[in-house]
């Protein structure tokens, strides 16, 4: 991976925030003043579980196996779009911002329901950082 695609890059760019000034347009009267902690919270937490999921868990790697080279689904393609693709679908902290946006204009069209998807999600978040502090705790690897 030599060049970077920037026209690629700029494109993916353009349609984030084309979606973004298109939601905001058409749902202008739906946006809250102020988003309440807990749905902030909720939308972190379960931005990072599913980005995690998305990006580096086997059971997900049919996402991410159109645009990638390995068997693993890990290692993105070289070149064009598809490089970008890949590189977004296998990076939890680049497909975190496209995850966090998605959930947070579903909380303005569909509260009841984003709440109760962010809630199981965030919960598996929680899970994890527990498994992971027991382990710790109990020394295992």
């Amino acid at each position: 991976m030599d060049e970077r695609p920037l026209p690629e890059y700029a494109t993916l760019t353009a349609a984030f925030w084309a979606v973004f000034l298109g939601f905001v347009a058409t749902n202008r009267d739906r946006i809250p003043e102020r988003v309440p902690f807990d749905d902030l919270a909720r939308v972190a937490l379960a931005s990072y579980k599913i980005s995690r999921v998305l990006t580096k868990e086997d059971v997900t790697a049919f996402v991410r196996a159109p645009v990638t080279e390995d068997a693993e689904a890990q290692e993105p393609k070289r070149e064009g779009m598809a490089r970008v693709l890949g590189e977004l679908l296998t990076c939890p902290y680049c497909v975190g911002l496209w995850i966090a946006s998605t959930l947070s204009y579903s909380l303005v069209r569909f509260p009841r329901e984003t709440r109760f998807a962010t809630t199981i999600f965030g919960a598996y978040a929680l899970s994890d950082f527990l498994h992971a502090g027991f382990v710790r705790l109990r020394g295992e690897s």
